[in-house]
């Protein structure tokens, strides 16, 4: 996705562009095909008007992301399907070894890349860096959240990989690790390896809509809905997460806010210099 400055300034060349094509088909001699010319300019700039009104109306749900992210509904066990943040320590038991360093955890998620170069292509001058995936990993489990309204459970898995914040273990190695030897290559040359775990009796945060299992156990469960982020962070990487998310709905917005700006600058541009 292009950057602000960088949308604005492919904007403001397309709205040249397209005044200046305007401009030349005005200075036709007068004819049939000169009147078809201005009846679509006219029809272009009536569609854009709804299309401006569409990109306005998906503003509001970023800005409400970013206050919901931050002020969640204080969570009690009886408000079923409401969205709320849940705050507890993990008392699973431990069940898993890590794949690569052999830890003990709860629940994990473990990726090795490997990285090699290559001559860039023409134009281009130097090398580049080349990556492919050799392990993703990681473990199914409902973790239970113990919290002073009682337990609730959480399957980790279920929420977005961009808003998950585990306990992180990161190494670059220049040797295959042994469990994949079978897939190394001559040319690979580092080797990324990247463990995101939990460990029984971390603090952690749940954020999403609360549920009631036919057994009768609450789940915290993501919303799949934009207004409503869902997260699952350990509860020092939780402010950082808020922080994240903040930035990339202010982002977002303000992507809608040009979108709209050229939408309405070109459909004056249609109008006017027909005009």
């Amino acid at each position: 996705m292009l950057p602000k400055i960088g949308r604005i300034i492919l904007y403001c060349i397309l709205t040249a562009i397209i005044a200046i094509s305007v401009w030349q088909l005005k200075e036709l001699p007068l004819s049939s095909d000169r009147n078809i010319f201005k009846i679509i300019s006219y029809v272009l700039a009536f569609l854009m008007l709804p299309l401006a009104f569409w990109q306005w109306k998906k503003i509001r749900p970023y800005k409400k992301r970013t206050w919901m992210s931050e002020n969640p509904a204080e969570f009690s066990s009886d408000m079923i399907d409401c969205y709320v943040r849940f705050t507890g320590k993990i008392t699973s038991e431990k069940a898993h070894r890590l794949p690569l360093s052999s830890s003990e955890c709860v629940f994990y998620i473990a990726s090795v890349v490997a990285e090699w170069q290559t001559k860039a292509k023409k134009p281009s001058k130097g090398m580049e860096t080349q990556r492919k995936p050799l392990l993703r990993e990681q473990s199914a489990d409902e973790l239970m959240l113990e919290g002073s309204d009682g337990p609730v459970y959480v399957k980790v898995e279920d929420f977005s990989a961009n808003w998950l914040e585990l306990r992180k273990r990161e190494k670059t190695q220049a040797n295959c690790p042994s469990r994949l030897a079978g897939k190394a290559e001559s040319k690979y040359t580092t080797y990324r390896l990247l463990e995101r775990y939990l460990e029984h009796g971390d603090k952690v945060a749940a954020q999403g809509r609360l549920s009631r299992n036919t057994d009768g156990r609450l789940f915290i469960k993501p919303t799949k809905r934009l207004e409503y982020p869902s997260f699952f962070a350990v509860e020092t990487e939780l402010a950082q997460l808020t922080n994240t998310i903040a930035d990339k709905s202010n982002h977002d917005a303000w992507v809608k806010r040009i979108n709209v700006g050229f939408l309405l600058i070109n459909a004056l541009v249609f109008c006017l210099l027909w005009h």
